[in-house]
């Protein structure tokens, strides 16, 4: 069914210049909010990037919206940000009465739960806020900034944490046509949406920790506290392979580790699967020991908004240098069987992105198995061939 879209906005709130505002629309019958930032360089003669900012399960836009600094990020791109508000989420369970979930995004899940209440077995289905419209709403809301402002459509972002990062990809998902990229930070894509094929092309860049623990990294599990772990969605490797299967990318990834410049017991790896159709690209930045948070570079080795602009943007790699050119470093012989040499420093990666080696000049493989392996330089890479 159609839903009737009216719109109100309120200047509620101002700060910087009245950059910053709360508006409100009716969607769906119900009053739904969203933080609206304009940069103070925003100039209608020029079109300007919009990114949506979606926050995590019991969060709010202000919140979210100070602890990820992205007035940061909207000043130094010139880009619009907007940051919908969740509805709130409850739900009888059996034997327990109604529960607060507090707010919660429709991010196509079901929590399929079983356990005993009084020694009597329970079996129920639970799905996460499905009466909100939030696809929905969150279309009007780019509708209704589109209106007002002279915005660029090919140009379209969408980043989450936790919940809002499952919405993220749902977004992706259902209307790729419009939206040009996506991050996610520790949300994955929704049980219920595993078998749908999204209907466009889209750019991903998803961020997880090993050792999340709101959502476990290798099974998408859940904490429901006493009722135990359930799945939420589908495993961040998983995620990131449905995209990059979807958008045809390079099988094998360009693997790059970041400096470990910060002593906090992490380590952070990026995977770059690129040449996609319509020049798709995916991204994983896997955390090593990371948790379930948005990491800033100000304890950090990275910075997640500068890797969600440079990712966006499609201008920088782990080095901070322009995208490198593939298969242009000089390795012999190739195949290879006990040595290969190499004109400069190089790392060597198997095909599940492990470093397996590292050298200059001429480097022993006799201890690496048969098989197709990937030597990367600062700034290049090529592919190995050891067969024996």
């Amino acid at each position: 069914m159609k839903k009737a879209f009216t719109l109100f906005i309120f200047a509620i709130m101002a700060f910087t210049l009245n950059a910053q505002t709360t508006k409100t629309i009716t969607w769906d019958g119900q009053e739904r909010q969203y933080l609206e930032y304009v940069p103070t360089s925003y100039s209608e003669a020029v079109a300007a990037p919009v990114l949506f900012m979606l926050h995590g399960m019991g969060d709010d836009i202000n919140n979210f919206f100070q602890a990820t600094q992205i007035r940061n990020v909207a000043e130094e791109q010139g880009w619009i940000i907007i940051c919908p508000q969740a509805l709130d989420f409850t739900y009888a369970i059996p034997g327990l009465g109604s529960q607060d979930f507090g707010t919660c995004w429709n991010v196509g899940s079901t929590i399929s739960v079983d356990f005993s209440s009084m020694g009597i077995p329970l079996s129920f289905d639970v799905t996460v806020n499905e009466d909100a419209d939030d696809e929905g709403f969150l279309m009007a809301a780019l509708e209704a900034t589109k209106a007002e402002y002279n915005v660029d459509q090919n140009k379209i972002f969408f980043a989450g944490f936790s919940l809002g990062g499952f919405m993220s990809h749902r977004m992706a998902i259902q209307h790729g046509d419009i939206i040009n990229s996506i991050a996610a930070v520790s949300g994955v894509i929704g049980n219920d949406l595993t078998t749908l094929t999204p209907v466009d092309n889209v750019n991903v860049l998803q961020f997880f920790g090993t050792s999340d623990e709101m959502i476990t990294y290798d099974d998408a599990m859940i904490s429901l506290q006493t009722l135990g772990y359930y799945n939420l969605g589908m495993p961040v490797e998983e995620t990131v392979e449905y995209w990059r299967a979807f958008n045809q990318c390079d099988e094998a990834p360009i693997v790059e580790q970041y400096p470990d410049t910060h002593n906090d017991g992490l380590t952070f790896e990026m995977y770059r699967y690129l040449n996609g159709n319509n020049d798709s690209r995916v991204a994983f930045i896997k955390v090593y020991n990371g948790i379930h948070t948005w990491y800033s570079g100000y304890n950090h080795d990275i910075d997640y908004n500068t890797e969600i602009v440079n990712f966006f943007n499609n201008t920088t790699d782990v080095n901070g240098v322009e995208e490198a050119t593939s298969n242009t470093l000089t390795v012999y012989p190739n195949p290879a069987n006990d040595f290969i040499n190499v004109d400069k420093t190089v790392k060597i990666y198997d095909l599940c992105g492990k470093l397996v080696m590292k050298g200059s000049g001429k480097i022993d493989v006799s201890t690496l198995p048969e098989g197709m392996y990937f030597v990367k330089s600062e700034n290049d890479c090529s592919k190995l061939i050891i067969n024996r």
